[in-house]
Parts: structure tokens; C-alpha cells; sequence
């Protein structure tokens, strides 16, 4: 992810954590690698992650911004953005899924 491409985010810490109608909220506290500057920048950031009913497999999304943007009122567009999310599964169809040749011709030979 962009957070991690110049190195993994450092001083993780999670400010807060609750539990809202079967969706984990997480505000989360950390720096990342500048790379013009080769600076640590600090960031905020909201996390939202559920698990769809019927499947396992978790959905989440994440509103961040820089520290100083976040005092700034970056929080609160956050805040709207992560409170907006929904996660449900699709609809079952009885479309059979067909395999797609993604070798270009290439032999896989195992």
C-alpha cells in the first residue's frame, strides 16, 4: 500500500477502538517515510472494518491524512466518510465462472 512503500509505518498506536452495530471503528496514530524529504511524517487516521454476514472475509476502509491537515478539519470529513460505509454481500447468481488464460502463452510447467 502507499503507506508502506518507502518502508513500513512506524510508532504505530491505536488512539481509540469501539465496537458500533457489528462494525470495529479504529483511530489510529502513526508516521510514514517521506520520500522528497526522507522525513518521518506524522499521520492520522480512521479505520472501519466489518465482515459482511455470509462470507468470511473482512471489508474495511481507511480515511487518513498528515497531522497538521487532520487539526485542520481533515478529522471530521474523516469521520463523515468512515460513518458512510456499508459492506454487504453481493447477490448469489448461478453464473458458472470460467477459467481466463492469464499465462500470454507462457508454459507452466510445475
Amino acid at each position: 500500500g502507499r503507506f508502506s512503500f518507502y518502508g513500513p509505518p512506524t510508532d504505530v498506536k491505536v488512539k481509540k477502538s469501539t465496537m458500533v452495530d457489528g462494525n470495529r471503528f479504529l483511530e489510529v496514530s502513526f508516521s510514514n517515510l517521506s520520500q522528497s524529504t526522507n522525513a518521518e511524517i506524522p499521520r492520522t487516521a480512521l479505520v472501519v472494518a466489518t465482515i459482511p454476514k455470509g462470507t468470511d472475509n473482512a471489508v474495511m476502509l481507511v480515511a487518513s491524512a498528515n497531522a497538521s491537515r487532520w487539526k485542520k478539519g481533515a478529522n471530521v470529513a474523516s469521520k463523515t466518510i468512515v460513518d458512510s460505509f456499508s459492506a454487504i454481500p453481493s447477490p448469489k447468481t448461478s453464473m458458472k465462472l470460467r477459467a481466463k488464460d492469464r499465462t500470454n502463452g507462457a508454459s507452466i510447467d510445475f
